[in-house]
């Protein structure tokens, strides 16, 4: 996560990121998180899914910075889900289960299908639309159909018997998959109350949840009861206290405090600590995030203590605290972007730099479009005097893609050089354009 300190210097009131926001094109997409504890936590869990249904296929998933508490499928079969799902969930069968609905999805090909669907109707060629349609088990937004959808009766009523066929379908698949892993809990039903609570709150009434795409919540619960009669339970005490401190996290980081009092110590000091940060109580929030430290050996709290000490503009402090997460999660491309990116090469010898080049290529080849990190790789590259190096970044962050012919030519003419490793980066360039 990331604090990010006001370009005066002040910190009269910290702007809260989470780390590295991409922007996405669509409106109904906010902005992405890249946080790698998350995600390593999610892909676990999915691993998990795919494993008791016996699925191959790489299952991708995008997180949102949105208080929506949601997740949904887009029409390349991501899954997106959304901040306010993981506050909101009590524990990590909550995720699971709506993790799994989402994969029931994509699984029982849904996606396809409804592609078909709207493609014979002839009535929809805007198919971005389809990344609304394709919404989770709980989304809490089925009023975007009216404007499109119900303008049709006909086509309408078509249309929502057949995506709550397939919601349904979802569910089965979801609570199945509970099964397979010998594991339920009642969270998935305080999440859809607590759902429906917010829907009503916000005007939206049960008879705007008949006509909506979704079975009805009543229907929802009564299915998960019926098919949770029988009360096995593999509950996994480590994921769920995982879990805990990654939502202790996202509500840190929340301009809301949704979820703060329901959060068990030490989950709760955690947040407030992010949250002291944030308020600009820097000696407070470390004092109560070093006790945390302490007592839990938790190397993403030590990364936590990095994005902290970082945003107040302690950069070699914290760059300290990034090595030491980077140590026990060499994968963490964001806590090794942080280093690179921070790394004051100005009085370094010729080998430190040489081994800076070196030990950090997996990041140029991984985000070969991060202008930061091309323009670091320059300027020691100049240093280095690697000739070829020069003149590919100099060419490289002045491509226009509007000449591309231009652009395919000269990329030619750099691969006749006798290092492997510029000819890989060549290659993956190519490859994605």
């Amino acid at each position: 996560m990331i604090l990010k300190k006001n370009q005066d210097g002040g910190l009269n009131k910290l702007l809260i990121l989470f780390l590295f926001f991409v922007f996405a094109p669509q409106n109904i997409f906010a902005s992405q998180i890249l946080d790698y504890e998350t995600e390593k936590f999610i892909s676990k869990i999915i691993n998990d899914i795919k494993s008791v249904n016996e699925i191959n296929r790489k299952i991708i998933f995008k997180i949102n910075n949105s208080n929506e508490i949601n997740a949904f499928v887009d029409i390349n079969n991501t899954i997106h889900i959304n901040s306010g799902l993981i506050q909101h969930s009590e524990d990590y069968v909550a995720l699971l289960t709506v993790l799994a609905h989402e994969i029931g999805h994509i699984h029982l090909n849904h996606v396809d299908l409804r592609k078909k669907n709207i493609q014979d109707s002839k009535k929809f060629n805007n198919l971005s639309m389809l990344s609304v349609l394709v919404g989770s088990a709980i989304s809490q937004n089925p009023e975007l159909l009216q404007g499109t959808l119900l303008a049709n009766a006909t086509l309408s009523n078509r249309y929502i018997n057949f995506s709550k066929e397939q919601e349904v379908e979802a569910d089965l698949y979801s609570l199945k998959t509970l099964e397979l892993l010998n594991v339920n809990s009642d969270s998935i039903i305080n999440l859809l109350m607590t759902i429906e609570k917010k829907l009503l709150e916000n005007g939206f009434t049960k008879e705007n949840q008949r006509i909506s795409t979704h079975p009805n919540f009543e229907d929802r619960i009564r299915l998960i009861n019926n098919y949770q009669k029988k009360k096995v339970n593999n509950y996994n005490t480590n994921y769920n206290n995982k879990f805990n401190f990654i939502k202790a996290k996202f509500i840190g980081y929340s301009d809301h405090n949704d979820g703060m009092n329901k959060l068990n110590e030490p989950y709760k000091s955690y947040a407030e600590s992010i949250k002291k940060a944030r308020n600009g109580k820097l000696k407070m929030s470390l004092q109560s995030l070093n006790k945390i430290i302490k007592d839990y050996k938790n190397s993403f709290l030590i990364e936590t203590k990095a994005e902290i000490l970082f945003s107040y503009g302690y950069t070699n402090e914290a760059l300290k605290f990034y090595k030491k997460n980077l140590e026990q999660h060499p994968s963490n491309f964001y806590a090794q972007i942080r280093i690179f990116e921070n790394t004051d090469i100005k009085n370094l010898q010729f080998n430190e730099l040489d081994q800076i080049f070196n030990s950090n290529k997996e990041l140029l080849f991984k985000y070969y479009n991060n202008k930061n990190i091309l323009i670091k790789y320059l300027k020691i590259a100049e240093k280095l005097n690697k000739k070829e190096w020069i003149n590919f970044f100099n060419f490289y962050l002045l491509f226009d893609s509007h000449e591309y012919n231009t652009f395919k030519k000269r990329l030619i003419i750099f691969k006749e050089s006798n290092d492997k490793d510029l000819i890989r980066l060549i290659n993956i360039i190519e490859k994605a354009n």
